[in-house]
């Protein structure tokens, strides 16, 4: 059985010769950089829109009546001139025929009234009969004429009101649900029954803020050449960008004092009628252009409360991180404004094994696969 002092002798002679070994260096990680680069780029800026038709009519009867028919089938095409609805025209026809009635006797007064005139006209050169007589058959002349004309309106008046029994589309476009149903009594100018839209085209509605108006426009009011036209994208909810470019065409007078923003409208193609009137998305516009932007991906930045830095390595290797001031988003980069060079070498990989201070080891951007660390440096 070992004694106390032997089994101490044994610990320290197993203890000193692990704590005079050398601890092993630390490892310098790999990060990837890269340069940032010189180009020119176009500044875009995305404003909510709303879809909507560029022609668009409700349908409403321009007569009182119950509706005999419905002429389409609903959210179909329907083209200009096909009939939509029928209105209950049996009092329209008798108006037809009223007035028919009105204006024979009317033309049969007038005859008699022409007729009468052309004898007076005689007798009063022959002395038969008086000036007076003659002026008054002149005037039931004119009386009569004007009765058939009054006629001729109302009869004119009764057959367009029979047309407008047959409610037609007035332009080719989609229609929506039919507002009424057969049996169902329509009042005049009132009672709507169906909404019909374009299809070919479609507006989308933004605002302008006024500051964003003169940056979009100023430039191009202080530019002596023409006036371009000014072409937009359109961002659909899901994300994806509607294959058709719009054209702006449409800018209010005025900015509006409740709030604050310019109405403007840009016109869409629509041949495959994705576009639908309802629907949200974002118009996308060229606000500025920017020769020789210093451009670095968007990876590289990093954000820490209202601030912005990136890491660069100096000349020894070593982290520095860096507060910038940024520009736009352009695709996967972003324009830097000021706080770096250049000829700097950006961390865009491997920001967690970058510390200020650190030594790393560059690896240049797109080189596959990334060397090993280097244990012994």
């Amino acid at each position: 059985m070992l004694s106390v002092r032997t089994l101490l002798l044994l610990i320290l002679v197993a203890v000193f010769p692990a704590c005079s070994k050398t601890p092993p260096p630390p490892v310098v990680p790999n990060v990837s950089v890269q340069q940032p680069e010189r180009r020119s780029i176009e500044v875009e800026r995305d404003f909510i829109g709303e879809v909507a038709a560029v022609d668009e009519a409700e349908i409403r009867s321009k007569v009182n009546g119950r509706v005999l028919s419905v002429e389409f089938k609903e959210g179909s095409l329907v083209t200009q001139g096909h009939p939509l609805f029928r209105i209950d025209s049996e009092s329209l026809q008798s108006a037809v025929n009223d007035a028919n009635a009105v204006l024979d006797q009317a033309e049969a007064n007038r005859k008699k009234a022409k007729a009468d005139e052309e004898r007076y006209k005689v007798l009063v050169e022959n002395g038969t009969i008086s000036r007076q007589q003659y002026d008054e058959a002149i005037n039931r002349l004119e009386q009569a004429n004007a009765a058939v004309e009054s006629a001729r309106a109302q009869l004119d008046q009764a057959e367009t009101m029979l047309r407008e029994s047959a409610i037609l589309s007035p332009y080719n476009g989609r229609i929506g649900r039919a507002q009424v149903k057969v049996g169902a009594l329509v009042t005049a100018n009132q009672t709507l029954l169906a909404t019909v839209s374009t299809t070919e085209s479609v507006r989308v509605d933004f605002a302008l803020s006024e500051r964003d108006y003169l940056e979009l426009v100023r430039p191009i009011l202080e530019s002596s050449q023409p006036r371009p036209v000014i072409t937009v994208k359109l961002l659909l909810a899901d994300g994806s960008l509607y294959k058709e470019t719009g054209v702006i065409t449409f800018a209010d007078r005025t900015i509006a004092s409740g709030t604050g923003t310019l109405a403007i409208a840009a016109t869409f193609p629509n041949p495959r009628e994705v576009l639908r009137p309802g629907m949200f998305g974002r118009v996308r516009a060229v606000v500025a252009k920017v020769d020789n932007a210093l451009l670095i991906p968007n990876r590289a930045v990093q954000e820490v409360l209202d601030k912005t830095f990136i890491s660069v390595i100096d000349k020894e290797g070593k982290v520095e991180r860096r507060e910038v001031k940024l520009g736009a988003k352009i695709g996967s980069d972003m324009q830097v404004i000021s706080g770096l060079g250049e000829s700097e070498q950006v961390i865009v990989d491997g920001h967690h094994k970058a510390r200020p201070g650190a030594k790393v080891i560059a690896v240049p951007m797109n080189m596959a696969p990334l060397p090993a660390p280097d244990k012994n440096v």
